[in-house]
């Protein structure tokens, strides 16, 4: 016969107490049940063995999993170690985890990626009974070997030209597309404190329409896992991308001139359509005017730039406009009412500067301006993960939260009583 565990037996004994409790309370509105003691379903005592079965499936191998659940499990008893003198109340806290796919840093190293999740599913009172809430406003999550929260800086009309290799679809960027504007309040290369998305003081006193959550970015002590692009990284960026750009509205002319071909092959037997098709063919185009003499002017700003300051200059960190914009505008290509279309402009400083060169045109940094300064991932910081993917890089922790009383002593429980240091050191 097989032995179970005492734990097991305990835990299953306290489950139906609990089930036991739920079905015989009474209760006249959800604030009754508040101050009910709470309890905690973790991991290894799942409700669901048949999907926990299944949890960590998208990591592969069964040495990556059994990995990855050891990892989690040190998470997970982080927190419940965070938990040992707070009276646990009004909720039952259930712990699961789950596997992603890879996670591919600086187009190279193919991370493993996995999470816990901890929600809070809170007593409710329903015709006058207890039941516990199927769903959750507070959550307590841990992302292994990947960050939430954090874009690209830039945007792309058509990402196929982007990549190393022009439209073949290796999963390598060009520089200027991995990126990333970083916002310091963020905290990441430091490890220390946390990003809080919106500030408390503004939501009202229990409201539960509104979710805020908590973000700690850890890293390895004393190791920068993101780092600043210089000016000089920028600018070269920026040359490869009109090249791409180049190519890019280069094939859509040969499109849009396919296509009108097409429809004026045979004047004398459709007519229309073929003065559909040269109507095409200058409407579609209009959209790009002089595109190759602005592609040029860009590319020689830039080379100017380049060229003409100093080292120190350049090797400074790169500051940019802190929010991407769209620019659109009418333009008119005929004498007619309605020969117009709409231009759009992507990633612009200005307006102007949009209308004068298109996208990407160089304007000068931002430094003074309000603007937020790039950054890439580290290479160096993720050396030997060819070899070991599944072993933790970088972690972040999110609590989120509605303002009531459950959710803001949870928060604040976590936040001045859980070992960052300990999990910091599991970066190691």
């Amino acid at each position: 016969m097989k032995r179970i565990h005492t734990s097991t037996i305990a835990t299953l004994i306290a489950t139906v107490a609990l089930t036991q409790q739920v079905n015989a309370q009474d209760c006249q509105s959800s604030k009754d049940l508040e101050a009910l003691p709470g309890k905690h379903i973790d991991a290894a005592h799942c409700e669901w063995p048949q999907e926990k079965a299944h949890w960590l499936d998208a990591l592969g191998t069964a040495a990556n999993k059994a990995a990855a659940n050891a990892i989690l499990t040190k998470i997970e008893t982080l927190e419940k170690q965070s938990r040992s003198n707070y009276i646990l109340k009004g909720c039952v806290l259930k712990t699961a985890f789950s596997g992603n796919t890879a996670t591919t840093i600086v187009g190279k190293y193919a991370l493993a990626s996995y999470d816990l999740n901890m929600g809070c599913y809170e007593y409710i009172c329903v015709k006058n009974k207890m039941m516990v809430n199927s769903e959750y406003a507070n959550v307590f999550r841990a992302y292994v070997n990947r960050y939430t929260g954090i874009e690209t800086a830039f945007s792309f009309p058509d990402e196929a030209y982007y990549y190393e290799t022009p439209k073949k679809y290796n999963g390598q960027f060009i520089a200027l597309h991995n990126f990333i504007k970083m916002d310091a309040t963020k905290n990441i290369n430091n490890s220390k404190g946390f990003y809080q998305d919106i500030p408390e003081h503004t939501v009202k006193e229990g409201s539960r329409n509104v979710y805020m959550t908590r973000h700690w970015y850890c890293t390895k002590p004393g190791a920068l896992v993101f780092m600043p692009v210089s000016r000089k990284e920028y600018l070269e960026a920026l040359l490869v991308y009109y090249e791409r750009e180049r190519l890019l509205i280069a094939d859509k002319m040969k499109e849009i001139e396919s296509e009108s071909a097409g429809m004026m092959k045979d004047p004398k037997k459709y007519p229309q359509l073929y003065e559909n098709g040269k109507r095409n063919l200058i409407v579609k185009k209009a959209k790009y005017p002089d595109w190759q003499e602005k592609i040029e002017a860009k590319k020689t700003t830039v080379e100017k730039v380049l060229k003409e300051n100093t080292v120190a200059w350049l090797t400074q960190s790169a500051v940019v406009k802190p929010k991407a914009e769209t620019f659109s505008w009418k333009r008119t290509y005929g004498s007619a009412p309605n020969d117009e279309v709409w231009v759009e402009t992507y990633n612009a400083d200005t307006k102007e500067a949009a209308q004068r060169t298109g996208s990407f045109t160089f304007d000068g940094f931002w430094d003074n301006k309000g603007g937020l300064t790039l950054y890439q991932y580290n290479p160096d910081y993720f050396k030997g993960s060819e070899r070991n993917p599944v072993k933790p890089y970088m972690i972040e922790l999110t609590y989120r939260y509605v303002k009531t009383p459950l959710g803001k002593s949870l928060v604040e429980n976590f936040t001045e009583n859980f070992d960052f240091d300990a999990l910091r050191n599991m970066l190691e």
